[in-house]
């Protein structure tokens, strides 16, 4: 069965700017729903931020009273697909290098989605119940 990450990625039109709040992306994040979400500056990625990085610098925030952006606390460096790739390759690569989520382009650069380990048991899910309704 050959599967591309278009068919399986959560579109994610979401993102917030580089200069947001720890508090603003935590709000952003529970409004939508989501745990990731991609860090922009003038219109260009410049990575990743998790839920639960906004939470642990939130801890040192109240404690410190050093207060991060977007921009400090994002993953510089987030890994990025393209919307033609294999899953199961994509898959493969992030349980060996242990990584949460992959950002998703399209043939032009434009990113167009995320997929994440929730995206991945999802899919495993709809994947082991069709092999049973076969079985059955």
């Amino acid at each position: 069965m050959s599967m591309k990450m278009a068919d399986v990625m959560t579109a994610c039109p979401y993102n917030i700017d580089a200069s947001s709040s720890i508090e603003q992306s935590l709000r952003t994040m529970q409004t939508r729903e989501i745990r990731h979400l991609p860090v922009v500056e003038r219109g260009a990625l410049l990575g990743i931020l998790s839920e639960r990085d906004i939470r642990l610098s939130m801890v040192v925030c109240g404690a410190t009273g050093f207060c991060p952006t977007a921009s400090d606390l994002c993953f510089k460096e987030p890994y990025v697909v393209r919307d033609d790739d294999e899953v199961a390759e994509i898959a493969l690569e992030m349980s060996q290098k242990k990584i949460d989520c992959a950002l998703v382009a399209d043939k032009d650069g434009n990113f167009v989605g995320i997929f994440t380990t929730t995206d991945a048991c999802r899919l495993l899910h709809l994947v082991l119940e069709e092999e049973k309704l076969k079985r059955e």
